[in-house]
């Protein structure tokens, strides 16, 4: 990387780790200096912008470092790690999750973090706005992508490393239905889920289009092979429902449902807690969504699903009368607001938690005081798993495995699963002790 830049150089760097955010570290004058697309054991030169100055030049590259997959990296704010070694990313995560435990005072073993394929994903969120392009001349040009790093400015894409082939040849075409909506100098917002069957799109705006604009959104959409599309939740044409497999069950998501970014990571979570809990009679599955876990579950256990998202709960109700499953019932619940109590987690054996990243600070203190045998917590965030499972601990639960997954590759993000066990204690102790 030899980028003039018309500053004063400061001393080269010695990258001495990665922070947290995937920037190198390194010192200068005793100070930390964060460097943006760097490695550990590298030389560097950057400008004097202290603490997060620019690189200018790699001194002594790493042997970890190789050249990124794809040509919008060190601009696209999309991914980090472009220029590191898969191992060594996958080292890092797991050293992050281990860092995460022991900040929160607990000693255990962090497994090596299981890898997931580059171009793997199979939903993805772009932004869409009216001329934003670079050395573009045309004003009714769009652009689509993502956002730079530490930037609102976006950046217009024509490839993308972590997708799945099928969705990134639908850049383009998704960057003309957008022209169809778009107006004035407005921002939109697209989020794609490839199901099984096909592509469901969710278009939020910051005002709902009128009828004349919505016609021809519509009209562009029936020709494409687009199954459905919705508006600020509304759907406004679907040619057939969107459709996922969780187990045996198949399940109709609701417009915008929530979907694992990648099929490879949800098997591997899936596998891991299926085992853990799989002969629990009566388990409960905190934060279903439309099902991910519960299905499968469902196939060896009684499952109560509890979930705040209406339309979550309703595709989960439909898929769960599938042929060889147990009983499955729900309940609509903002966990958050009220979190099941001691006494309400009594009739069941095993708990699967799967939270957003705040965790589940107040449900797991519930939690810690009921004698569930088996506890499968899934987390995108280790800070906040790593605090609710010192509260699981301290309420008599032991931790007996610590999952990294590679869900989200050539970002700083980890998925995790962490599985417990408790003993239940007994009713009456002995007063010869």
């Amino acid at each position: 990387m030899n980028t003039c830049y018309a500053v004063r150089a400061i001393a080269d760097i010695l990258i001495e780790k990665l922070g947290s955010a995937g920037d190198g570290i390194g010192r200068h004058n005793g100070r930390p200096v964060y460097v943006a697309n760097t490695l550990p054991d590298e030389k560097v030169r950057t400008d004097d912008d202290l603490p997060n100055p620019q690189l200018i030049e790699i001194v002594l590259a790493s042997p970890q470092r190789r050249t990124p997959p794809c040509p919008h990296f060190g601009r696209c704010g999309g991914c980090t790690f472009q220029h590191a070694s898969d191992q060594l990313m996958l080292d890092w995560k797991r050293d992050e999750v281990a860092l995460a435990f022991t900040q929160a005072g607990i000693t255990t073993h962090v497994d090596a973090t299981m890898a997931s394929p580059h171009a793997a994903r199979r939903r993805v969120s772009f932004t869409a706005s009216r001329g934003q392009n670079v050395g573009e001349h045309d004003a009714a040009a769009i652009s689509l992508g993502y956002k730079e790093r530490c930037s609102d400015a976006l950046v217009n894409i024509d490839s993308c490393a972590i997708l799945l082939p099928a969705l990134a040849s639908e850049i383009a075409n998704i960057r003309d239905l957008c022209r169809t909506l778009l107006r004035g100098n407005e921002e939109i917002q697209i989020a794609i889920n490839l199901c099984d069957n096909g592509f469901d799109l969710a278009f939020e705006l910051p005002q709902v289009p009128n009828e004349t604009i919505t016609a021809g959104f519509v009209r562009a959409i029936a020709k494409t092979p687009y199954l459905r599309a919705s508006i600020n939740g509304d759907v406004v044409i679907e040619k057939e429902k969107p459709l996922v497999k969780f187990g045996k069950a198949q399940v109709a998501l609701p417009p915008g449902g929530f979907l694992q970014a990648v099929r490879t990571a949800e098997d591997q979570m899936a596998n891991l807690v299926t085992k853990h809990l799989g002969g629990r009679k009566r388990v409960i599955d905190l934060f279903s969504g439309s099902g991910t876990f519960s299905l499968r579950l469902a196939e060896r256990s009684r499952v109560h699903a509890v979930e705040m998202d209406g339309p979550a709960l309703a595709a989960l109700r439909s898929a769960s009368s599938a042929e060889g499953l147990k009983s499955v019932t729900i309940e609509e619940r903002d966990l958050h607001a009220l979190p099941l109590t001691s006494s309400e987690l009594k009739p069941f054996d095993g708990v699967c938690l799967d939270p957003p990243r705040a965790g589940a600070e107040d449900q797991c203190r519930a939690i810690a005081s009921a004698n569930i045998k088996s506890l499968a917590y899934v987390s995108c965030n280790p800070t906040t798993l790593a605090r609710d499972a010192a509260h699981l601990i301290e309420g008599g639960y032991t931790l007996d495995k610590v999952v990294p997954i590679d869900q989200f590759v050539f970002s700083p993000h980890i998925e995790v699963v962490a599985l417990f066990s408790k003993k239940p204690s007994k009713s009456a102790r002995s007063i010869f002790r």
